[in-house]
């Protein structure tokens, strides 16, 4: 990462001492977290050349602000971008690298090439490739992915991206609620009581749950194609079901399924629809918050919490994972975690009074 512009200002990790350079990201041998509020178009742009060649030109008057948050690990890097001013970007993605995009608001006509940026649109840029995106006041979450990784998980999954994954794709009325609140859960755990539990959480299996819901969130997962043979749809929930418990202390993706039964996205759908009644993501869902029960009940007396538990298993809206949780077992998880068993107290045992 290249360092930050003078007149950036920069707002340090809770992870990390207060940096003494330049540069506001804190790193560690996995993490990488960056918080800088800009006062310049062209300090906002060169927040991102440490991976790409990229330029912004400021387009309407007035005094400049934004801020750019990112996090990095493994393999991947989600960012997070707002300004108030019309800006032109010119931009290169490298061969390695894809992003894709999620338009959380826009105010004005914005597009990148000839397609029009609304909010709540998707973009899936391919690398390389030079892009114009004209944005006005925004704000836009962009996760960057290596292009192989990403075209792999696609296939895996069977769904054929556009062009062999070469050609830039914008979508729209996608439910992009599941990266959206993802996104934000890991723009701002940096400054919450949940930083210090994400640095435990399995950073490798983290990444593969985001790439199975960016790939999926493209996928068209309705499925309402014609049933299949009983017979066949039991035989791939039953392969499912051994395999979700061989691995009973740690969550199962729905890439996983499709990637070690050798089975498409479409054919899990229709094989969970028809047996099961629901999709692969909601059956896992279920067996997700039945983990963290267990883990919740197991993690009594330590020093663990709600929110590393939450994460463990793939929740990442902490209030709507309580909702979830709630709505599931009738209680809240804090009082899974907190519950104690009383004491009976033996009443024969008691002076009498009086």
């Amino acid at each position: 990462m290249s360092d930050i512009p003078m007149n950036a200002t920069a707002r340090p990790s809770l992870l990390a001492p207060a940096p003494t350079s330049r540069s506001a990201g804190h790193v560690d041998e996995r993490l990488t977290w960056l918080d800088v509020e800009t006062r310049d178009a062209d300090d906002a742009a060169g927040i991102q050349r440490g991976w790409m060649p990229i330029e912004y030109d400021q387009i309407d008057a007035g005094a400049f602000s934004g801020r750019f948050r990112q996090l990095g690990f493994q393999d991947m890097l989600v960012a997070a971008e707002r300004q108030n001013r019309t800006v032109l970007k010119q931009q290169y993605f490298p061969s390695e690298y894809c992003t894709v995009s999620l338009i959380r608001s826009v105010s004005g006509q914005g597009r990148c090439g000839l397609d029009a940026l609304t909010p709540g649109s998707i973009g899936y840029m391919p690398g390389d490739k030079d892009y114009e995106v004209l944005l006005p006041p925004s704000e836009i979450v962009f996760f960057r992915i290596e292009q192989e990784r990403l075209l792999s998980a696609a296939d895996t999954l069977g769904y054929a991206l556009p062009g062999a994954g070469r050609q830039m794709l914008f979508l729209t009325d996608l439910d992009s609620s599941g990266i959206d609140d993802m996104a934000e859960t890991l723009m701002s755990i940096q400054r919450s009581d949940a930083a210090a539990p994400f640095a435990q959480v399995d950073h490798a299996y983290l990444n593969k749950v985001m790439l199975d819901r960016i790939v999926g969130m493209l996928v068209d997962s309705t499925a309402r194609s014609a049933r299949m043979p009983w017979i066949n749809a039991h035989r791939v929930t039953r392969s499912a079901q051994a395999l979700i418990d061989s691995q009973s202390d740690e969550p199962v993706t729905v890439m996983t399924l499709c990637e070690a039964l050798g089975v498409s996205r479409t054919l899990l759908q229709r094989s969970f629809l028809q047996i099961y009644g629901v999709s692969p993501l909601a059956y896992l869902r279920a067996r997700r918050l039945n983990g963290a029960r267990r883990a919740l009940k197991a993690a009594r007396g330590t020093d663990a919490t709600v929110a590393a538990i939450a994460m463990h298993w793939g929740f990442f809206h902490f209030a709507r994972f309580s909702q979830d949780y709630f709505q599931q077992f009738g209680e809240f998880p804090s009082a899974t975690l907190g519950r104690g068993v009383r004491p009976k107290r033996d009443v024969r045992a008691e002076p009498k009074r009086g």
